[in-house]
């Protein structure tokens, strides 16, 4: 009797690795290929911030996509950012309307990568989802006071 209860408690425990060896080997980041973003390219509008939230594409070229954003509120430009998407994650710089720069000269804002598939970009603290072929939203993580909170964006592709 003891020796069948010793069997079965091996067997659950062996069991109970195994699904924890697949649910770690399903959060493996998914190989990035650049062409998977094209939905991406284009002319985008939507909200955020409380204001008005436009945002370019590039088409991709060696591995890199670059956009341009702009938000404006209460019918006023209050800043700019540049920005470059890559397997690594991506990269962007704030302007002020009158393009001087927030950032220090070297420095970039960077949202590492940490997964991604053909309809979604996860990063740290910034996540691109399309929900269809002329809507995306944009999830950013923010701090503010202390407090993490999430901003979201519902981006509309123009025309």
């Amino acid at each position: 009797m003891k020796h069948s209860l010793f069997l079965l408690i091996l067997f659950l425990t062996l069991n109970s690795f195994q699904g924890l060896e697949t649910s770690q080997a399903e959060k493996q980041i998914h190989p990035f290929d650049i062409n998977d973003y094209s939905w991406l390219v284009g002319s985008w509008k939507g909200d955020g911030f409380g204001g008005i939230s436009e945002e370019i594409w590039s088409k991709p070229e060696n591995g890199v996509m670059m956009g341009m954003y702009r938000h404006l509120k209460d019918d006023k430009l209050v800043f700019y950012e540049f920005l470059i998407l890559d397997k690594t994650g991506l990269r962007l710089k704030h302007f002020h309307p009158d393009l001087k720069g927030w950032d220090e000269k070297n420095e970039t804002t960077f949202f590492q990568m940490i997964d991604c598939s053909p309809t979604k970009i996860e990063m740290k603290g910034l996540i691109f989802e399309k929900k269809t072929d002329n809507l995306m939203e944009i999830r950013l993580k923010l701090n503010r006071n202390g407090k993490v909170e999430t901003e979201v964006f519902t981006m509309s592709r123009q025309k």
